[in-house]
């Protein structure tokens, strides 16, 4: 038998010419799209290079970082949040479609502006109708398309240089949060626990604060929410809020939402009239 009929015998069949010198191609019969010289080593599967290996790990390394913090600082009811994408976000009418696709938009809009040009967006409707499975999807969207860094200049030596810095991401939601302030008062690892939220929410990259006005109706907690304002007035933050802008301004007063509209121009979500997904869930009415 020649070796092609033996190759053929060990599941490889003729595939064609090889590009590099001129002998045989063979595919294994389980993937015929794959093709092999054996005489030269010439094979369609493109391999990747050390660097391109070395950028890849690169990458997981960022984003390991980058899910340890937003884990490590967070203060949410279920760790479910952290599965929502728009992967599994699934529009089921044209409502949902268009408010999918205005948060891609925006979430584009933030990736390219990271470091410059601040956005403060609004997430508005009423409770089941998956602001928070946007908000998130927005925040994993921006870390995908600026590959989880930003550049800063920074001095290394004797000379200012442009490194890339992971990116820094929080999650609160706000009544869990304004709860575990007051149970820090008289519980030292719950104060060691709001401090490291706390600090996370003042200075990360992106906050996203969810479920604005569920807290108490106090003027502590207003008073909260105002110097948060005051400290991320120029800052990205992504809010969720069953409430709209005039129970916003009642609730919170003009110079939160002042500092809130600074950087908000366009950059509201409307969820009005999309179902509550939780009571399609549970059979209620639709």
């Amino acid at each position: 038998m020649d070796i092609s009929g033996l190759k053929t015998r060990f599941g490889f069949i003729p595939s064609g010419t090889c590009p590099q010198c001129g002998a045989s191609l063979f595919s294994p019969k389980e993937h015929p799209n794959v093709q092999a010289c054996m005489e030269c080593g010439y094979s369609s599967i493109a391999t990747k290079t050390q660097e391109e290996r070395l950028r890849d790990i690169q990458i997981q390394n960022r984003k390991d970082e980058v899910f340890n913090y937003l884990r490590n600082t967070s203060c949410f009811g279920s760790s479910k949040v952290f599965n929502y994408s728009f992967s599994n976000y699934r529009p089921i009418d044209e409502k949902e479609a268009k408010v999918r696709n205005k948060a891609l938009g925006m979430s584009e809009q933030l990736a390219k502006g990271i470091k410059d040009d601040p956005m403060h967006i609004f997430l508005q409707g009423g409770t089941g109708r998956g602001k928070t499975h946007i908000a998130m999807a927005m925040m994993y969207e921006v870390l995908k398309q600026t590959k989880y860094v930003k550049n800063v200049r920074k001095k290394v030596g004797e000379e200012y240089q442009i490194v890339q810095v992971p990116l820094a991401v929080t999650f609160v939601n706000w009544s869990r949060f304004m709860t575990l302030k007051q149970e820090a008062i008289r519980d030292d690892e719950k104060a060691r626990q709001f401090t490291l939220i706390n600090t996370a929410l003042q200075t990360a990259d992106i906050a996203i604060v969810d479920d604005l006005g569920k807290e108490g109706n106090s003027d502590w907690y207003f008073q909260t929410f105002d110097e948060l304002m005051e400290i991320r007035e120029d800052q990205h933050i992504i809010i969720t809020t069953n409430l709209e802008g005039e129970d916003l301004i009642k609730r919170y007063g003009d110079r939160s939402m002042s500092r809130l509209r600074k950087h908000a121009r366009g950059n509201f979500i409307s969820f009005a009239g999309i179902k509550d997904h939780r009571m399609l869930k549970e059979g209620g009415p639709r």
